[in-house]
């Protein structure tokens, strides 16, 4: 694999995912934008533990933890299935926010160990 590969997918992957934020807060958006949303970052996050955990990676646990929150999120938001696209747009907003975080932050010390890993 190259250095690049692991970082490519996972930006790839990120990607999609405020793709799918942006839908969220479109006026005709339903609440199937939600479950694309809940899907495509079910299918992210198992990719992302499946390599921290084939890797080793020492942050493995909190990482997680945070995923999980956000699966807690969208699992709620999808409860509700409020049809209103001011409600949407604050989601969208919301969302958007934690996952900037997210990529920002722990994703970058998870990029940066992969980078260096010998088993990339």
């Amino acid at each position: 694999m190259k250095k690049t590969s692991a970082i490519l997918w996972q930006d790839a992957q990120h990607q999609v995912l405020f793709e799918i934020l942006d839908l969220i807060a479109q006026p005709d958006a339903g609440a199937e934008v939600l479950r694309q949303l809940h899907d495509y970052s079910e299918n992210h996050f198992a990719m992302e533990e499946h390599y921290m955990l084939a890797m080793d990676y020492p942050r493995t646990t909190d990482h997680i933890r945070s995923h999980d929150q956000f699966r807690e999120e969208i699992s709620s938001l999808l409860s509700l299935q409020v049809d209103d696209p001011e409600f949407r747009a604050v989601v969208s907003t919301f969302l958007t926010e934690w996952l900037t975080r997210h990529v920002l932050g722990i994703d970058k010390d998870l990029e940066a160990f992969i980078l260096a890993s010998d088993l990339k």
